[in-house]
C-alpha cells in the first residue's frame, strides 16, 4: 500500500468517527408525559421583529389626519408561555408615527405631525388557536390572538395650518393592544412571525392634534420577525404541543402495553381459579376458609 493510499483512509477514517461523534452528541429531544407538568418543555421563547407603522387601524373609520404614512417600527419581545394555548408576552418597540392632510378643514386642522415614539411597553396575553389537531400529530402553523395593557413615551411635531412648527413631549401615556398574528415553524427552537397589532391610547395627544372627529389616538403595527425558543434543547417547546399526539403516544408506549398485558394474565388467573367456590357450603369461599371441612348447616364466623 503506497503513501497517497493510506494517507486517503486516514483522512475517511477521521471523517466517519467525526460523523459518528456528531451524531452521537446531537441532543434528542424528550418524549413529554401528560400530566407531567411545564417542567419537561422549553417555555421561553425571545423574539425580534421589525415591519411598518401607521396612525390609523382597519376596524375605526375617522382620523385626525387625512393621508397615513408608513414609517418604519422596531421591537422585541419576551414570551412565558404557562400551557400549550396560552401564555403572556413582553414587549418593546421604537418607531415613527406620521401624516398630512391634502385639505385643511376648519381651524383645528393641521398640515401634518410627526411623532418619534423614544420607547413603548406592553404585556399581552397570548392564545394559541391551533394546538389541537385530529388530524395529524405536529403542526407547523399556529394562529395567535393576542391583547393586553402598556405604555409610552413620545415627542411629536407638529406642521399647523398657519405653517407653524409646534413641538410637545408625552412622558407616559396608557394604550391598549390588541392584535392577531400567525407563527410559522422553520425548528425545533426557531419560528418566524407575521402580525398585526392595533394601539389605541387613553388620550388625543399622540399626533398632536385634537379636531373634534376622534376621541381618542390610535395606531397599527404591520410586522415580521423570528422567535427564538430558550432554554435546553433535549425538551420540546410549548408552543407547539398537541394534547391529541401526546395522549396517543402514551398510550401507545410498549411498556404501557406490557403492563396492561400483564394486568389481564393477572385476572385471567384469578378468574380461573373460582375465588367464589365454597366446598363445605358453610358460606366462607375456599380461599377464605380456615375450616374448610365444616359440616353443612353449622354457623362459621
Amino acid at each position: 500500500m503506497n503513501y497517497s493510499t493510506t494517507k486517503r483512509n486516514i483522512i475517511a477514517t477521521l471523517i466517519f468517527l467525526l460523523v459518528s461523534i456528531g451524531s452521537s452528541l446531537q441532543a434528542q429531544e424528550t418524549t413529554p408525559k401528560i400530566f407531567g407538568g411545564t417542567k419537561q418543555y422549553r417555555t421561553w421563547s425571545l423574539g425580534f421583529n421589525a415591519g411598518a407603522l401607521a396612525p390609523k387601524v382597519l376596524t375605526i373609520v375617522h382620523n385626525d389626519y387625512q393621508n397615513a404614512e408608513f414609517n418604519l417600527g422596531y421591537g422585541l419581545s419576551l414570551r412565558k408561555q404557562l400551557s400549550h394555548n396560552f401564555g403572556f408576552e413582553l414587549g418593546f418597540m421604537r418607531g415613527k408615527l406620521s401624516a398630512n392632510n391634502t385639505n385643511l378643514l376648519g381651524s383645528n386642522t393641521n398640515q401634518s405631525f410627526e411623532t418619534t415614539l423614544d420607547w413603548s411597553t406592553s404585556l399581552m396575553g397570548v392564545a394559541n388557536l391551533c394546538t389541537v389537531d385530529f388530524l395529524k400529530k405536529e403542526n407547523s402553523l399556529n394562529l395567535l390572538v393576542k391583547g393586553g395593557y402598556g405604555f409610552t413615551g413620545a415627542k411629536t411635531k407638529v406642521i399647523t395650518n398657519t405653517n407653524t412648527l409646534k413641538s410637545s413631549t408625552i412622558n407616559h401615556q396608557s394604550f391598549i393592544p390588541v392584535g392577531v398574528g400567525a407563527k410559522f415553524k422553520v425548528s425545533k427552537k426557531i419560528n418566524f412571525d407575521l402580525g398585526y397589532n392595533t394601539y389605541l391610547f387613553d388620550g388625543d395627544e399622540l399626533d398632536g392634534t385634537n379636531t373634534g372627529i376622534t376621541a381618542n389616538d390610535k395606531f397599527a403595527y404591520i410586522y415580521t420577525g423570528l422567535e427564538f425558543s430558550l432554554g435546553k434543547a433535549t425538551k420540546p417547546n410549548l408552543d407547539w404541543v398537541n394534547p391529541i399526539a401526546l395522549m396517543y403516544d402514551e398510550l401507545k408506549d410498549p411498556a404501557l402495553r406490557k403492563e396492561l398485558d400483564a394486568l389481564k394474565e393477572r385476572v385471567s388467573t384469578l378468574e380461573a381459579a373460582d375465588l367464589l367456590k365454597d366446598s363445605d357450603g358453610d358460606g366462607v369461599a375456599d380461599k377464605l376458609d380456615k375450616c374448610p371441612n365444616t359440616e353443612a348447616g353449622v354457623k362459621v364466623d
